[in-house]
C-alpha cells in the first residue's frame, strides 16, 4: 500500500508548468497561447528606423537605458539581462516551442482520424518557427546580398529542445533557407484560412512567404506569393466607413488582417512619447485619411501614432492585405509590369482617401516605383518592416543616411553600416561563445 501511495505522489506533477504534451489537444493548446506565439516579434527594429523621433526632455526620462542606445544606433550594450525579456529572449523561446511541438508530433501516431488537425498544428509550428528566425535575421544579420549572403553571419539554428547542443552561428544564406523550407512546409500543412486571426493558414503562409522573398530582393517569388495571398481572399477597409472619434480608430482582427502577431511596447515607442517625423506626416495629402486615422494630433506641431490595427499602442507586424498590395505592385513595377503595378496601387489608394477625392494614377505617372515605395511607408507606418526596407533600398543603391539629434549631439547611420546588425546581447556570448557581430 504505501508503495502504492508512493508512486501516486511521484506520479504527480509538482508544476503544472512541467506538464509534458502528449495528445493532439495538448499541443494545440500551446499552440493557443498568444504570450508564447504571437506577442513576441521584436520591438528593437522599429526604435532604430525613421518613422519617429522623441524629445531630450522624453528621452532622458526612459528608465530603459537600452531604448535611448537603440535610438541613438550605438554599437554595444543594446540588450542587458537586466533588461530581460528582450527581443532574443522572445524570439528564442518562440523557437524552443515550435521545436517542442514537433517533437511531440513525432511520439503521435497520424492516422486518418487526426490526420487534418495533425498537419494544422505542424504547419502551426512550421510558420511560427520561420517567423522567429525571420524576425532574427532582420534584427542581427545585415540585409540579404545573394553576393555575400554565405559569409554574412546568420543566426543560431536549434533544431531540437536539447539545450546542451552547443550553438552555432549560420550563415545569411542558410538562415534564409532554413526560413524558407519551414513556410513552404507550413504552407503545404496549413488548412487555406485559419479558424481566427491568432492562427495561421496557408493564406498566411503565402503572405509571410511574400515578405519573406522581399526582404530577399527576389521581386518575382515575392510577387507570386503576394499574388496567391490576394487570390486567397482579399477585402479592403474601405477608410471612409472608419470612425476617427475612438483614441484608436481600427478593431482588432479587422477584415485586413490575415495573421496576427505583435511586439512588446517599447517604452519609447508609447504614443505619448513616440512623434512622426515631419518629412512622412507632410507626404500625406488633405483628403488622405489616413493623416487623421493613423495620427493623432498633438495640437503643438507634433503628431503621435494610434493607427495600430491591433486597436492600441505599438507596433503591429501581423500579415494584413495592404501589405500584400503593395509588395505586388513594387514587384510589378521592378519586374516592368507598370500597368499591373499602377491597377494594385489605384486599388488599394482608392479606400485610403475621402470618396471622390482620389484621382488614380496611370502607367505615364511620373517614376511609379518610386511613388509606390512612398505608398508603402505611409500604409505600413508602425507595423515592424521599416528597417528590413531600409537595408534593402540601401542595397539596392538608395544610399539613405538616418540622422538623429539628441541632447545636442547629431547621431548619423550611414547605408550599409554594420550597426544594421544589431550588437547580440552580451550575456548569451558570454554563456554560448557564438561569434558577436563586427562592430
Amino acid at each position: 500500500m504505501s508503495i502504492l501511495s508512493c508512486k501516486k505522489f511521484l506520479d504527480e506533477k509538482s508544476d503544472m508548468k512541467l506538464a509534458v504534451p502528449e495528445r493532439l489537444d495538448d499541443l494545440q493548446a500551446l499552440l493557443n497561447n498568444e504570450n508564447l506565439n504571437n506577442a513576441v516579434d521584436p520591438g528593437a527594429a522599429e526604435v532604430s528606423a525613421d518613422d519617429y523621433f522623441v524629445t531630450d526632455a522624453d528621452l532622458n526620462s526612459l528608465s530603459s537605458e537600452q531604448n535611448r542606445r537603440l535610438y541613438t544606433w550605438e554599437k554595444d550594450n543594446l540588450f542587458t539581462s537586466v533588461n530581460f525579456p528582450n527581443d532574443w529572449e522572445y524570439l528564442y523561446t518562440l523557437i524552443y516551442t515550435a521545436n517542442t511541438v514537433l517533437e511531440n508530433l513525432e511520439k503521435i501516431e497520424r492516422i486518418s482520424s487526426n490526420a487534418a488537425q495533425y498537419d494544422n498544428i505542424k504547419g502551426q509550428a512550421y510558420f511560427n518557427r520561420a517567423r522567429a528566425y525571420y524576425n532574427i535575421l532582420q534584427l542581427w544579420s545585415v540585409g540579404y546580398d545573394s553576393n555575400t549572403a554565405d559569409n554574412d553571419l546568420g543566426p543560431v539554428i536549434r533544431e531540437s529542445t536539447d539545450f546542451n547542443k552547443a550553438s552555432v552561428r549560420s550563415s545569411v544564406a542558410k538562415g534564409y533557407s532554413y526560413v524558407l523550407y519551414d513556410l513552404l512546409e507550413a504552407n503545404r500543412l496549413l488548412p487555406k484560412l485559419s479558424v481566427h486571426a491568432l492562427r495561421p493558414g496557408r493564406q498566411a503562409s503565402f503572405g509571410f512567404l511574400a515578405r519573406v522573398y522581399l526582404s530577399m530582393r527576389d521581386y518575382r517569388k515575392a510577387a507570386l506569393y503576394a499574388d496567391s495571398c490576394i487570390k486567397v481572399k482579399a477585402v479592403l477597409l474601405d477608410y471612409n466607413l472608419i470612425s476617427n472619434t475612438p483614441a484608436f480608430p481600427f478593431t482588432r482582427f479587422n477584415a485586413e488582417v490575415i495573421y496576427e502577431s505583435a511586439a512588446a511596447i517599447p517604452q519609447i515607442l508609447n504614443n505619448s512619447r513616440a512623434k512622426i517625423v515631419a518629412d512622412l506626416i507632410t507626404q500625406y495629402a488633405d483628403n488622405d485619411l489616413r493623416k487623421v486615422l493613423y495620427f493623432k494630433n498633438n495640437n503643438n506641431g507634433t503628431f503621435g501614432w494610434r493607427g495600430s490595427y491591433r486597436a492600441g499602442q505599438g507596433v503591429f507586424p501581423g500579415v494584413t492585405i495592404d501589405e500584400q498590395y503593395l509588395i505586388r505592385a513594387e514587384c510589378n513595377a521592378r519586374l516592368g509590369n507598370l500597368q499591373n503595378a499602377v491597377d494594385d496601387l489605384n486599388t488599394l489608394l482608392i479606400k485610403r482617401f475621402k470618396s471622390g477625392t482620389y484621382i488614380p494614377y496611370t502607367v505615364n505617372s511620373l517614376d511609379i516605383l518610386g511613388v509606390i515605395l512612398k505608398e508603402r511607408r505611409k500604409e505600413l507606418v508602425m507595423r515592424g518592416l521599416r528597417w528590413s526596407d531600409l537595408k534593402r533600398f540601401n542595397l539596392e543603391g538608395a544610399n539613405i543616411t538616418l540622422r538623429r539629434t539628441a541632447n545636442g549631439i547629431n547621431y548619423e547611420l550611414n547605408p550599409n553600416d554594420k550597426r544594421y546588425a544589431l550588437e547580440i546581447p552580451q550575456d548569451i556570448i558570454s554563456i554560448s561563445g557564438i561569434q558577436q557581430n563586427p562592430r
